[in-house]
């Protein structure tokens, strides 16, 4: 069962993911009513001023949602008994709450003789994962990451706050500006980066897929991916190997481009893309050790996630959501320490970062003539 039904008046087809995802209206809409014969929103190329202050009006309308649901005495009642009953308060007022670290969570402070973060609004499958890859670094890890205080899924019929949410610690950090940083600067972080990539060698796992806390367990379970989640079918996964992930994902993936959940606009040239990739499976993983052990993969690439003081320390890596297990050929780690075995995963791994690359429903951000090109030297 696909994730959303087109809402426009009678129809019944399957909604497109992301591209047919209206934050100006909010409906979602199938790969026809997404058209401008029917959808009539501003688009951002071509009427800027009027797209930026619909969706911020419609931003303002869903903050104003969720801060309704959530019972702030509650949330303070619930994180003042972890610290031994101190006092605290939290500002959830349109201007206290903001979309940190890659726009996926939001943030409410906590204010105590120390800050804590509640992150509420994610989904319970993905908060689950989340709360299991943090607890399994500070258990078992010397990756520095926050410390969870308390959590809970918006569905437990013991959490009484309206929302789901994790009480974490608050690192004294700021996410790296790559762009600002001097040669110098990164070059300090890409050392305490590989580091922390050699720590991450030390704890395999057995099976792909994503940690979720099983009681008092760290199990690794089915794939916290949204766009593959199925009502009545749950997550995919866990894997034994990166043939069988792969080929499920891209069968997963094939039959929603298919229906028009992906790529509404070029369904065709998208399909015949991905269809492609499951050709070359057995060729692309020929360089690749076959193994058994996996490895923590943080999902975010583009280094918000990587939190420095003001000597370029790495502090704190942030935003654990989504994280899955791996084959070293995934897990960059960098010719350094005398590991050249690990380098050469690196190395021979490029074509598999480029075998992801607008995997899924991120094709659909991309034009033609940058997808198509993309995998010519796969």
């Amino acid at each position: 069962m696909h994730h959303w039904t087109c809402e426009w008046e009678s129809c019944e087809k399957p909604a497109a993911q992301r591209t047919g995802d209206c934050l100006l209206c909010d409906k979602h809409l199938c790969r026809t009513h997404r058209q401008e014969q029917w959808h009539k929103c501003p688009k951002p190329e071509e009427d800027w001023e009027s797209y930026s202050a619909q969706y911020a009006t419609t931003e303002a309308r869903h903050i104003d949602e969720l801060r309704r649901r959530i019972d702030s005495s509650e949330l303070c009642a619930r994180a003042s008994m972890l610290r031994n009953g101190i006092p605290c308060t939290v500002d959830l007022s349109q201007k206290g709450l903001s979309t940190m670290m890659g726009n996926q969570n939001c943030h409410a402070e906590l204010v105590f003789e120390m800050d804590f973060i509640a992150a509420p609004g994610v989904r319970d499958w993905i908060l689950r994962s989340e709360a299991a890859a943090m607890t399994y670094l500070q258990r078992y890890t010397r990756i520095p990451s926050p410390k969870i205080y308390d959590w809970a899924c918006e569905s437990d019929p013991e959490n009484p706050l309206g929302v789901g949410y994790i009480l974490m610690e608050k690192l004294d950090g700021k996410s790296i500006d790559w762009q600002a940083a001097t040669l110098q600067q990164k070059d300090k972080v890409m050392q305490q980066l590989v580091d922390i990539f050699l720590e991450i060698e030390r704890h395999p796992f057995k099976a792909i897929g994503s940690p979720i806390l099983v009681g008092d367990t760290i199990d690794i379970q089915g794939l916290t991916y949204q766009s593959t989640f199925r009502a009545g079918k749950g997550r995919l996964g866990p894997f034994s190997s990166v043939l069988e992930w792969l080929q499920d994902i891209l069968e997963a993936y094939l039959a929603m481009i298919a229906s028009g959940e992906i790529d509404p606009c070029y369904p065709v040239e998208t399909y015949l893309v991905h269809r492609f990739r499951q050709d070359i499976i057995g060729s692309l993983l020929a360089d690749v050790s076959p193994g058994d052990q996996f490895f923590l993969k943080h999902p975010d690439d583009k280094g918000d996630h990587i939190l420095v003081d003001d000597s370029f320390n790495v502090v704190g890596i942030i935003d654990w959501e989504w994280t899955q297990t791996v084959s070293k050929a995934e897990a960059a780690i960098f010719r350094e320490r005398g590991r050249d075995d690990l380098a050469d995963y690196v190395v021979k791994g490029r074509k598999i970062q480029r075998f992801f690359f607008a995997l899924g429903v991120e094709s659909s951000f991309l034009d033609m003539e940058t997808l198509l090109p993309l995998f010519a030297r796969l």
